[in-house]
């Protein structure tokens, strides 16, 4: 590992050196390893569509073992072993042959070697965003015993948003490599919402919010567009392409592009007129992005935005007419059905059924603005689920559960709760929820259940009765039944919120 990551550190002064082009008046490119920007004055050289750096402060720098004898310069880290012969455009390392699209070259004395052939030898990835005019490397993932998150931002103002890669004057659609995860669609349903549908696996999303202008950056490792993607490119060659928006307050385009080619890497950059907050939802087969609400006053020079929703203040406060933002979470979803009913029906189908009717309730209230965290059998991961909340700035979150266990005869409701902020309203919920049940009161209680510990507001989780048991169960799939649960429970939020 400790000769790896002296490559790591060869590549990274490497390309600490890589300013503008030769002779060209533009600002000097970004450079970036394993997300990280680097800073230098050193010059290199683009000759074509290659990039090449000077080697020789590279080995001083770091103090490599480096030889020189007309015309052959050889590189070595004690692991990988280099020959460039300068104007031939074959290699040698590690004793076998390696061809350079580009050879070595000297140029005003100093003696330049081809940037990407270098650091993908050496075991970095290697790219250049055009739009941007950034470099960047990434160590190998895969390479045992190297930590190292490809792709991972360093919160930086920067301008590294969509844009064309591979080396500079290249196609980037040449350079990506096949994948099974195809981007199908970016729907916009013109309130704020963004769905980003796929065909195949996804395992990482990554965000950035970037400041002047403000945008939000969301990147897919690991995917390609499908060929049947809409709403198309307005640029094929180079894969870019933005849907424009008029009907948000602060959301005013989306651009989509290709970002990296290793991996392959979808970017998706929401362009704002003043910082906004948003979530990220993974669906079952989409990833879905909320676009909440504004932040802070819109740019001097732009009308301010009506925001529906005033400042947030404690309840029993008296700042005017405070509307209450409450998450509802129906549980489970998609892939996981939750408990199984002895009745022939799944948890997942009660908790959808009565979030619904709660929220269509709450839609009634003039005070309170109900948000669900799905809306349909789609699958949503714990975490996502409290961070919908939290980047809300919920006053309350409310998770919708049934209960089952090893013997039939257990029956009845139980609240549960995590934090100390929490108890009042678990206390009265819970006296609405068995109000609304009519089945045995469980008390409530604490435990440590994702989605009400990772939230910060007053949280609770509702296990409404046991599936286990026959009668329990017909009551949480009784149509009758689900109607009073869900006005008991909105009578609760009231109470809890000193609206009632």
């Amino acid at each position: 590992m400790k000769k790896f990551v002296t490559a790591v550190l060869l590549l990274s002064f490497l390309i600490s050196m890589f300013p503008a082009l030769v002779g060209a008046a533009e600002a000097a490119p970004k450079l970036y390893l394993n997300g990280k920007q680097l800073q230098s004055g050193a010059e290199p050289q683009i000759v074509g569509d290659t990039t090449f750096v000077p080697i020789r402060t590279v080995t001083e720098g770091l103090g490599f073992d480096v030889s020189w004898k007309s015309p052959v310069v050889t590189i070595s880290n004690g692991d990988t072993n280099m020959l460039l012969t300068i104007g031939d455009k074959t290699a040698i390392v590690n004793g076998q042959e390696a061809s350079l699209e580009k050879p070595a070259m000297i140029s005003t004395g100093s003696t330049l070697v081809p940037l990407r052939f270098v650091g993908e030898q050496f075991g970095l990835q290697v790219y250049w965003d055009k739009l941007s005019r950034s470099v960047h490397l990434y160590a190998d993932s895969t390479t045992p015993g190297v930590p190292v998150d490809p792709g991972t931002g360093n919160g930086s103002n920067d301008d590294t948003e969509t844009g064309e890669i591979g080396d500079p004057g290249s196609d980037p659609s040449t350079n990506l490599p096949n994948s099974t995860t195809l981007l199908k669609a970016i729907e916009y349903n013109g309130l704020g919402s963004i769905s980003l549908p796929y065909d195949g696996s996804l395992s990482d999303v990554r965000t950035e919010v970037l400041h002047s202008p403000e945008r939000i950056v969301i990147d897919l490792p690991n995917m390609n567009f499908a060929q049947e993607f809409t709403p198309g490119f307005t640029n094929t060659t180079s894969k870019l392409g933005e849907v424009l928006v008029d009907s948000h307050p602060t959301l005013q385009k989306i651009r989509f592009s290709y970002y990296s080619d290793k991996p392959s890497t979808v970017r998706v950059v929401l362009d704002l007129s003043a910082p906004t907050n948003y979530s990220i939802v993974k669906e079952e087969q989409a990833v879905r992005i909320d676009v909440l609400e504004q932040t802070g006053p819109p740019p001097v020079d732009t009308p301010p935005a009506t925001d529906p929703i005033p400042p947030v203040t404690p309840p029993g406060t008296s700042a005017g007419p405070t509307i209450y933002k409450v998450v509802l979470d129906a549980g489970h979803g998609g892939k996981d059905p939750g408990a199984a009913s002895v009745n022939g029906h799944k948890e997942k189908e009660y908790n959808l059924a009565v979030t619904l009717k709660v929220k269509a309730l709450l839609d009634k209230e003039t005070r309170i603005k109900p948000y669900l965290t799905r809306s349909n059998d789609t699958f949503i991961e714990l975490d996502d689920r409290a961070a919908i909340a939290n980047n809300l700035k919920a006053d309350l979150f409310i998770s919708f559960h049934a209960n089952k266990a090893e013997t039939a005869s257990v029956t009845g409701s139980e609240t549960y709760y995590y934090h100390a902020n929490s108890k009042s309203f678990a206390d009265i919920i819970h006296k609405h929820l068995v109000a609304g049940t009519g089945l045995k009161n469980r008390s409530v209680r604490t435990a440590a259940f994702r989605v009400v510990k990772a939230t910060t507001m007053p949280a609770v989780l509702l296990e409404a009765g046991y599936l286990s048991n026959s009668n329990d169960s017909s009551v949480l799939f009784s149509d009758q039944k689900q109607n009073k649960i869900a006005a008991e429970i909105v009578s609760g939020i009231k109470e809890y919120l000193k609206l009632s």
